[in-house]
């Protein structure tokens, strides 16, 4: 992996912790990257940290998950 990619996985790991929620437009407004390789970074998140966020189609966003205790 990259460091640019590397650093933008752990940049959507901070924004889920921070805002709970992220979405494509955040990950292509803060790194200037086109839709496609938002798609690509979101989804390797979720392959790689399974159980930690999931899609809301209702908002169309990623949202995490909270665990329960």
């Amino acid at each position: 992996m990259t460091w640019a990619v590397n650093y933008r996985q752990n940049w959507i790991a901070d924004r889920l912790a921070i805002l709970g929620f992220i979405n494509r437009a955040h990950l292509m407004k803060n790194f200037s990257i086109s839709a496609q390789q938002a798609s690509i970074d979101l989804n390797r998140f979720l392959r790689e940290h399974p159980g930690v966020m999931a899609y809301d189609k209702t908002a169309k966003r990623y949202v995490r998950i909270t665990e329960s205790r």
